[in-house]
């Protein structure tokens, strides 16, 4: 039986998800709650938990800081984050620090509990296999092995490390940050040598294999969250990768399915990368200013060949595509916060809050605070 423990501030919301979610078909029991990160440290303290699911978002102490200490007070405790689907820095920050899943709110629908709890499940039943097995073995050992066992066959763990001292190599890499940019830019899924060659640099960081899963799962986080108004379904991480073969057996499959999913194979891959990277500047800088002829000279097209290449991959011109993702943006902040509206029109790249207002009743039919009032 895995043990649940739910944080969020909004009681709405941990009593919603204690009734709606199937907890016992995944052999799962909700055993506390806490409104804050300090309540839920005295519940773990006093109590033996399988899992914390916690907010980031909260007052009295961040999820981001709950995280970060129970990391240290419990390393083995596996945590999930709840949030907004924005909020993807705090998303970046909480895989970072060790959490291993990721909930949006606005994804807490009927028809997703399943998936969800089953993602949740079959990663904390996978960690707990793969830490029964090989308990003798050092954790730079695994790594090592994870890097060295590919189609050629497995090595002992001597010679593979052997190896990494030879060539300086080490298993803990400060500078991630570098091809963490790079794969989040998306470009290696246009480009089949940047592919190549991003593979070769991660590869050679050597990163502990709990971060590189980590860092691929953010990729994937950060590609739905981007292009889920594009395209229909969601690119998926595999709960274990066995070894850094089944890494790039990932990545390669991950840009074939992207390709075919978001109609890259019908542009030149110089132009629907361009594509691609522009509707990753609307939701990356949505509190910015952003207009079609500064994004155009950004990503190296003409004004007018970025607006046509831009309907036809994405659906909708520049600028509808920019108010459709506000005016969301703007939606499930209304829903889910209790921020004013003045915060969330500069939130969502508007200046002014009375034009703010009415945009949001031109593309809703009625103004943020009917909307935020309105029976759901």
């Amino acid at each position: 039986m895995i043990k649940v423990l739910i944080v969020d501030d909004d009681q709405l919301v941990r009593k919603g998800l204690m009734l709606a979610m199937p907890w016992a078909a995944f052999d799962m029991k909700v055993v506390g709650e806490a409104g804050n990160g300090e309540r839920a440290l005295e519940f773990l303290s006093e109590n033996h938990v399988d899992l914390l699911i916690t907010d980031l978002a909260m007052p009295v102490m961040s999820g981001i800081e709950l995280i970060r200490t129970a990391r240290k007070q419990f390393p083995d405790l596996p945590i999930a984050v709840l949030t907004l689907h924005q909020d993807f820095e705090y998303i970046q920050e909480a895989l970072r620090l060790g959490a291993i899943d990721y909930i949006a709110k606005v994804q807490l629908e009927k028809e997703h509990f399943d998936e969800v709890l089953g993602r949740i499940h079959d990663r904390i039943q996978a960690d707990r296999k793969k830490g029964s097995k090989d308990d003798a073995a050092s954790e730079s050992d695994k790594d090592a092995l994870f890097y060295e066992r590919n189609e050629r066959g497995r090595r002992s763990l001597n010679e593979a490390n052997n190896e990494c001292e030879e060539v300086g190599l080490t298993f803990v890499a400060e500078g991630d940050e570098c091809v963490k940019e790079k794969l989040h830019s998306f470009r290696w899924v246009h480009d089949e040598r940047y592919l190549h060659d991003l593979l070769q640099e991660l590869r050679t960081l050597r990163l502990p294999v709990s971060r590189l899963m980590q860092l691929l799962y953010g990729v994937t986080v950060d590609w739905n969250r981007t292009f889920k108004n594009i395209v229909c379904t969601e690119m998926t991480t595999p709960v274990h990768f066995a070894s850094w073969q089944d890494v790039v057996e990932w990545m390669t499959k991950f840009r074939k399915e992207a390709l075919v999913l978001s109609g890259g194979q019908y542009l030149r891959k110089e132009v629907s990368s361009s594509i691609m990277a522009a509707v990753k500047i609307v939701h990356d800088e949505l509190q910015k200013p952003l207009f079609a002829s500064d994004v155009s000279k950004r990503v190296n097209l003409s004004r007018s060949y970025f607006n046509q290449c831009f309907k036809e991959l994405v659906g909708y011109s520049f600028n509808e595509y920019l108010r459709k993702i506000r005016i969301d943006k703007a939606r499930d902040y209304l829903t889910q916060t209790a921020k004013p509206i003045v915060w969330i029109a500069e939130q969502t790249g508007y200046a002014d809050e009375k034009y703010f207002s009415r945009m949001f009743r031109e593309q809703v039919g009625m103004l943020p605070s009917e909307y935020r009032n309105a029976p759901r």
